[in-house]
């Protein structure tokens, strides 16, 4: 049984205690294995294998290339940044690539944790922390917070799909579908139909 969410006592009656408890998950809330590989094959199109000539390996491009709208991009979907001493066809190690992975999805997951304020179920999680990876979790992430913390589970996957998404409709299906039924399947490309 989960832990309870909140107790009271409705009156002076010791006996009128009331449990308050749900299947969904309270903070802090942390990426689930299946999470990682769902973000893993939204931005790199495999899991391991090769994408766009590219080989991938847990999920995360070890050479740097120009990603769609015309970034340096490398691993696990990470923005190469002055600081990371890359330019684009370099080659990192996948343990590189993890670090940096890493840090983005601390920052993905801390965005979720901040300013949601509502209990998640795990898939619902990992499906705001696919978004906040991908919108970034200031301002990014803040229409889809507010949407989530009305407490209306169900109007949320509707709202995703059209969230920030221009260009990548497809992702966002994925993550509605997530958010909705827990399916992991992130698998996507030309002639792939998202429910």
């Amino acid at each position: 049984m989960p832990d309870a969410l909140g107790s009271s006592v409705t009156n002076a009656d010791p006996n009128s205690c009331v449990t308050v408890q749900s299947d969904r998950l309270c903070k802090p809330w942390t990426l689930s294995n299946d999470g990682l590989a769902f973000v893993a094959v939204c931005e790199s199109g495999v899991l391991n294998g090769t994408y766009q000539g590219m080989p991938v390996v847990d999920g995360m491009i070890l050479k740097v290339y120009i990603d769609s709208k015309g970034f340096p991009t490398v691993g696990f979907g990470h923005k190469v940044l002055p600081e990371d001493h890359l330019h684009v066809g370099d080659t990192i190690s996948v343990e590189r690539a993890r670090e940096l992975s890493k840090k983005n999805q601390r920052e993905a997951t801390s965005a979720v944790n901040r300013k949601i304020h509502v209990p998640l179920m795990q898939h619902e999680f990992d499906a705001l922390a696919s978004i906040a990876f991908n919108a970034g979790g200031g301002n990014g992430f803040n229409g889809i917070a507010d949407k989530v913390n009305e407490g209306v589970y169900t109007g949320v996957p509707n709202f995703i799909r059209t969230y920030r998404a221009h260009g990548i409709e497809w992702r966002r299906a994925l993550e509605a579908r997530l958010f909705r039924y827990g399916n992991y399947d992130a698998r996507h490309g030309p002639g792939g139909a998202i429910e």
